[in-house]
């Protein structure tokens, strides 16, 4: 009887296992192959590290995006961690508010020549020359030893 009770608590621990652990994995897995094999130029996508992007083109292990106007990023498939919606991104309103706030309403006033507010002293030269000290030397050895013979 014993036996049989380790038996069967072996395999609930077994069963247990599957459906906490492995199955819940799987499916993370299937879901985010799924997400890389939808993937089309267009899609609004960010990467791993928090980047945004706009897909260019897709190929079999890497995927063009297009993060600035005119800049572009190749990146493999695997760093994008999701497709963004409308709620993951600021919106284009609100970048577009910031832009008016930060554009100037007159022209920029063409710059100044650059006038001291109070005279600058030129460096006076020294009176008498530092005396140039010359290190030590010693006297010079021979580089072969002499030999008595």
């Amino acid at each position: 009887m014993q036996q049989y009770t380790t038996l069967i608590f072996i395999a609930l621990l077994a069963v247990a296992f599957y459906f906490l652990i492995l199955r819940p994995q799987r499916k993370r897995q299937q879901a985010i192959q799924q997400t890389m094999n939808a993937l089309s130029p267009g899609d609004r996508v960010m990467l791993g590290s928090g980047v945004f992007g706009t897909v260019v083109s897709v190929g079999t292990k890497q995927v063009v995006l297009e993060t600035s106007p005119g800049s572009e990023l190749t990146v493999l498939k695997q760093a994008i961690s999701r497709i963004v919606t409308e709620d993951d991104e600021d919106g284009l309103d609100d970048r577009d508010e910031l832009d008016e706030q930060d554009e100037p309403d007159e022209a920029p006033e063409e710059p100044q020549a650059f006038q001291p507010e109070r005279p600058i002293d030129e460096p006076t030269p020294a009176t008498t020359p530092e005396p140039v000290v010359e290190p030590n030397s010693s006297p010079a050895r021979d580089s072969k030893p002499s030999t008595a013979e």
